[in-house]
């Protein structure tokens, strides 16, 4: 037993060593309470350290492990040396965006701010009629009016998972829009990876949310990483994200109640609707 002993700490003093030589530089947060680094990307295996929420740590490599695991390091607090190792990626926040290369179209053309609000959802824009949402997004096979409000809706795809659509008018006005995303999984944890997928592709296109929050109504699960996504679903849990300027409003939430769980991305016109 002390020869393997002194193996694992061996194996672990190499990690440490290992860990910058090598790194992407982009930063992420954690977002949970307590979060648990382990030596591999399982959660059986040894835990190297447990960090607090707001850790910033760097990741090694910008893709997943496994799907669900990111391969991070950073400095730590308890032994200043440098440590390596994997986080649930449910756990942590993204500090980056994508870079986009911007092209200069004319001398009369400006560059165009990559994070900039545009004024439309898709390839709509605010305060167009029904008529104009039909000619760019085909007949609508559903449409139906409650409280002065018209809706139509389609079933199409966004960033490759299954949604629905809603385009909602008043006085023939286009004043708001949504995804509804109706992606089905075996597992409720991988709505989660959902909700990050989409709150990443958003954040390419608009830049950091101005907020971003895991709010815990009960804490039931709190401590089980394997049971958020059942968690959301009973409605102790939700993860929600929020985008504003100028032009519109655009809130991402994941919530659930009775064991069903709900994904939608919110856009509101901000200056048709008053």
């Amino acid at each position: 037993m002390a020869v393997l002993r002194n193996i694992f700490f061996i194996i672990i003093f190499f990690s440490f060593l290992s860990g910058p030589l090598l790194p992407s530089g982009k930063k992420i947060r954690v977002i949970a309470e307590k979060a648990n680094i382990y030596f591999e990307a399982d959660k059986n295996s040894p835990i190297v350290e447990t960090v607090e929420k707001g850790t910033i740590l760097t990741l090694q490599e910008t893709g997943k492990v496994k799907k669900i695991w990111l391969h991070v390091y950073f400095a730590s607090e308890e032994s200043g040396m440098t440590i390596s190792g994997y986080i649930l990626d449910s756990l942590v926040e993204r500090l980056f965006v994508v870079t986009k290369i911007v092209t200069i179209k004319g001398e009369d053309e400006g560059l165009e701010d990559k994070h900039k609000f545009k004024n439309y959802f898709r390839d709509t824009r605010w305060g167009m009629s029904k008529n104009q949402v039909f000619e760019l997004e085909g007949e609508s096979s559903h449409q139906e009016k409650s409280y002065g409000l018209e809706t139509i809706r389609y079933r199409k795809k966004a960033i490759g998972l299954e949604c629905s659509i809603e385009f909602i008018f008043a006085g023939n006005k286009l004043i708001k829009a949504s995804y509804i995303f109706l992606e089905q999984h075996k597992h409720k944890s991988q709505y989660i990876g959902d909700y990050k997928k989409i709150k990443d592709w958003l954040t390419e296109k608009h830049g950091m949310p101005l907020g971003s929050n895991v709010t815990w109504r009960n804490d039931l699960y709190k401590e089980d990483y394997s049971n958020w996504g059942l968690a959301v679903s009973l409605g102790h849990l939700e993860y929600s994200s929020f985008w504003k300027n100028q032009e519109m409003e655009i809130f991402l939430t994941l919530s659930g109640k009775n064991n069903e769980l709900s994904l939608c991305a919110e856009y509101k016109g901000l200056r048709i609707k008053k």
